[in-house]
């Protein structure tokens, strides 16, 4: 009971902005030391229970944030918390995001012996470094010009019959129908919106939908919307935001690995995964409603729900429980892994960091957790090393991962 006291006072501290370095070194060696699990479970209690989502402030929890994230000039290891699996993480700070990365580590302690430690330090010999992405585009337009986006320029880009596309600050486009006048015209005139690896942009299309687009991705969309529908072209990763429209449905088509999925809906929030290196194209609703189809079937969502298209053997399958803050947490600046074994950890991390990945053996090793993405490379793979089971060498634009 003391120790619960205790842990629940020292994490309250926190949440108030009144603890001290000594104190949060306690919380953390508390959870360090914890080999049991009793430790993790109480402070996973008080994280979704009993601490108030009103105490979050984001500001604050990104400066403790970073000083957990400054591995190099920590002098005790930082800590990994036991997370139990389909755990919503919409409210938890981001200090306390970061102290809840799991690994292979929590994996083994799970599922082999309950006295394996909660976490595993290694010696890194990561010395290298490579920044993240950031906000990076290139814009098509519909005359083949190619208009680079990389800075935050608030004057008009360029006007297309009756749209005007400006850039309103950095990492966003927007699109903006001149008053008085009709466009159908635009319609037949596309734009591509396209992100490197180790970038990602946000456009707000002409009917006023918002689209978020992850790194190494694309989309392709008319310069007006008209007719029965409003139909635009992805590949690579996006969160959508749709304006409501029951007249004209929005239509989301991606085409990948030799098949494609179409995506219908009248106004609602969802994020479609769609690359190419990657053996499913994935569907999550958070909220309205979509049908999901592709050649051979059709599915209805509700919020909460996934779609899976099988890309070797195009089935479509709904997965009726989904983790959203999984599948949006590039969307909301955070690398989150639930349960990823190395290959998909990795391909996840390539493309943030535009990276290539080169495997000296096999590794087996499954990560489970939650880390801001706005942290060099390094950071990102010095906490996956402290599962004692993977480590790191990064050599230019390379990554050798060897057990």
């Amino acid at each position: 009971m003391l120790i619960q006291e205790r842990l629940t006072y020292l994490l309250r501290q926190a949440l108030n902005h009144s603890a001290t370095d000594a104190e949060l070194q306690e919380l953390s060696d508390l959870v360090r030391d914890d080999l049991t699990g009793d430790i993790t479970q109480q402070l996973e209690m008080l994280l979704q229970n009993d601490l108030p989502a009103a105490s979050y402030d984001a500001a604050y929890w990104d400066t403790i944030a970073s000083k957990i994230l400054a591995a190099d000039q920590l002098t005790t290891p930082t800590p990994v918390i036991a997370l139990p699996a389909r755990r919503p993480l919409r409210w938890i700070p981001a200090a306390a995001a970061v102290l809840l990365l799991l690994s292979a580590g929590w994996y083994a302690w799970q599922h082999k012996s309950p006295q394996a430690p909660a976490v595993a330090t290694t010696t890194s010999a990561i010395k290298s470094d490579i920044a993240p992405g950031g906000n990076k585009a290139m814009l098509t337009l519909a005359d083949g010009t190619q208009v680079p986006l990389d800075s935050t320029d608030g004057e008009p880009l360029a006007q297309q019959g009756n749209t005007r596309i400006s850039r309103p600050s950095g990492g966003q486009l927007m699109y903006t129908s001149v008053a008085g006048n009709s466009n159908t015209a635009g319609a037949f005139s596309y734009n591509t919106l396209s992100t490197p690896r180790g970038g990602q942009f946000q456009v707000t299309l002409p009917d006023g939908t918002k689209v978020w687009l992850n790194a190494a991705s694309s989309l392709r969309y008319p310069v007006a919307f008209s007719g029965q529908s409003r139909q635009v072209e992805l590949t690579g990763e996006a969160y959508f935001d749709v304006a409501p429209n029951a007249a004209m449905p929005f239509r989301v088509t991606t085409r990948t690995g030799g098949d494609s999925l179409e995506v219908t809906v009248l106004g609602t929030q969802f994020n479609i995964m769609a690359y190419e290196d990657e053996g499913l194209i994935k569907t999550t609703l958070l909220e309205g409603a979509v049908k999901v189809s592709n050649h051979r079937s059709s599915q209805q969502l509700a919020p909460g729900q996934g779609a899976q298209l099988d890309k070797q053997n195009h089935q479509l399958a709904i997965v009726p429980h989904v983790n959203t803050e999984e599948a949006i947490a590039w969307k909301n600046g955070f690398i989150q892994l639930e349960g990823n074994d190395i290959a998909s950890a990795m391909r996840l991390i390539a493309r943030w960091y535009n990276m290539e990945v080169v495997y000296k053996a096999p590794v087996t090793a499954h990560f489970r957790g939650i880390i801001p993405r706005n942290v060099p490379v390094s950071q990102v793979l010095k906490m996956m090393e402290m599962t004692g089971e993977v480590h790191f060498e990064i050599r230019g634009r390379q990554i050798i991962v060897s057990p």
